[in-house]
């Protein structure tokens, strides 16, 4: 009877070790089986959110674009932002990548002079922050100024942009645009998704338009060759 239990003890022994050995092996083999798996892990946090500017209670313009600077932090990485007017979605603003420190620059023109209540909801994937609220006051203007067409200029409305060699997320980072850092528009692609613009120190590389503020006379941007 001992005979066998010893025998049953050391099949048992045997079956983890090799087990233990596949398991070695398969982290061996991957390299990052582990930390992709650790990185992955919710920490049952929200994300958290504030409006850097305008203040609440600031007067804005009717008819006239309003910049809503955002930032948002969060243990795992922001993936976006939304903007919203009461219950519905006005802007929103993916993050070129997940980040633990996302923060934006969100376009809104306010249509109506009055009470006007904002609020920015920031996510992980589909966790969402609290609400944060901001309360303005829109003013209509008297008369209409007349502007001159201007030169297309684009302002980078992210933190941590690529600013790339080609119209598209495969091609090589030149280098990182900070937010609200202002870009001369040299041209466009043909599906308007990428913008080829030139830095204040004379560099000249490719952005997505989706992380930018296009300003002036942008629609004549010529269609240009990556």
């Amino acid at each position: 009877m001992l005979r066998h239990a010893a025998l049953h003890f050391a099949c048992l022994m045997l079956c983890a070790a090799a087990l233990a050995c596949n398991l070695l092996g398969m982290a061996e083999t991957t390299g990052t089986l582990v930390p992709t798996v650790t990185l992955l892990i919710d920490d049952g946090s929200r994300p958290q959110v504030v409006i850097e500017s305008p203040p609440s209670g600031a007067q804005v313009i009717a008819g006239e674009q309003l910049i809503v600077q955002v930032r948002a932090v969060d243990s795992v990485g922001i993936t976006r932002a939304e903007l919203r007017e009461g219950e519905r979605v006005v802007v929103v603003q993916p993050a070129p990548d997940p980040i633990r420190e996302f923060r934006a620059l969100m376009p809104y023109v306010p249509k109506q002079s009055g009470a006007l209540t904002l609020s920015v909801v920031a996510y992980r994937r589909s966790v969402a922050s609290a609400p944060a609220m901001l309360s303005l006051q829109v003013v209509t203007q008297a008369g209409t100024t007349q502007h001159a067409a201007q030169a297309c200029t684009a302002r980078v409305n992210v933190n941590n942009l690529n600013l790339r060699r080609g119209d598209g997320t495969a091609t090589e980072i030149l280098a990182k645009l900070s937010l609200g850092e202002r870009l001369s528009v040299l041209g466009r692609n043909g599906s308007g998704t990428w913008y080829r613009v030139q830095r204040a120190d004379g560099l000249i590389g490719w952005v997505s338009a989706q992380y930018i503020i296009p300003e002036g006379d942008c629609a004549s941007a010529p269609v240009v060759q990556p």
